[in-house]
């Protein structure tokens, strides 16, 4: 990689400490000469990413997933600078900058590229999720149920929660959560894990990528509540059919050199 010439820095103002470390992050880009485009707004104006070469996301892994689709957009990497304990995106402590930032200033870094879900309402125009996609059973608290296609075929018909579909990214989120399995992040699959469902043989499954799935409502005039990245994912409520599916757009994830995913694991899930 080549050396930088102008970063974005998005500041969480609601994490604790994350001005603070917004503003060294400026310091250390300007002493190296650097040129800086830092905001507190959050979530960040659209666009705010478009011409600077890499993104610094000062929060947790929720600040760093608002910069989806800026950051797909203008294929501008994205590295997370955690002030949370659980997240597995924002891995640069705020307790190493004075060591991580500068290399990655000279361009010492690596961009993975990690797979996204698309996904869409009634046939609708695709939206994207780097961790995952929800569909809850509704707010009655009622058992939800659903029938999975892949392609013309049935899966299964649950009655359940809720279904988790999720990303390797997102593997280690709500799915992890609801029982379903750890993906390495490189791994091309997509995650199916149902939520307390009412048969105890429905397990996750493990579909590969290019394989379209469709979610159909049966739970009659109960509305589900989707979810995309833990936030709502239509702004109006859900037109069933739900369609989900890997997407060809891709999310580039800014890691050190010395980056371990394995290490990550160990130390987040309290592995020996």
């Amino acid at each position: 990689m080549n050396p930088l010439k102008l970063v974005s820095i998005v500041t969480n103002l609601s994490k604790p400490g994350a001005s603070d470390v917004g503003q060294k992050l400026e310091s250390l880009c300007r002493a190296q000469g650097v040129d800086v485009r830092r905001t507190d707004e959050f979530p960040c104006p659209d666009g705010f990413l478009k011409g600077t070469d890499v993104c610094f996301s000062v929060g947790g892994d929720g600040t760093l997933l608002h910069l989806l689709g800026d950051a797909v957009k203008h294929d501008v990497p994205v590295a997370g600078v955690g002030l949370g304990k659980l997240g597995f995106l924002a891995t640069i402590s705020p307790d190493e900058l004075d060591e991580a930032v500068p290399p990655v200033l000279l361009g010492k870094f690596r961009v993975r590229k990690r797979s996204l879900l698309g996904f869409s309402a009634n046939q609708g125009e695709e939206i994207l999720a780097l961790n995952d996609l929800v569909i809850k059973s509704g707010l009655s608290g009622r058992l939800g149920r659903f029938s999975v296609h892949a392609g013309e075929e049935l899966v299964a018909e649950y009655a359940c929660d809720g279904i988790v579909f999720s990303t390797p990214t997102g593997s280690t989120a709500y799915n992890l959560a609801s029982g379903g399995p750890i993906a390495h992040p490189e791994a091309k699959v997509m995650l199916m894990t149902p939520i307390s469902a009412h048969t105890l043989t429905s397990r996750p499954v493990v579909f590969p990528v290019g394989m379209k799935i469709r979610v159909e409502n049966q739970s009659g005039q109960q509305v589900p509540c989707v979810f995309a990245d833990g936030r709502d994912a239509f702004t109006a409520v859900p037109e069933f059919p739900i369609d989900v599916s890997t997407s060809d757009s891709s999310f580039p994830l800014l890691e050190l050199e010395k980056h371990s995913h394995f290490r990550v694991m160990r130390n987040k899930l309290k592995w020996g």
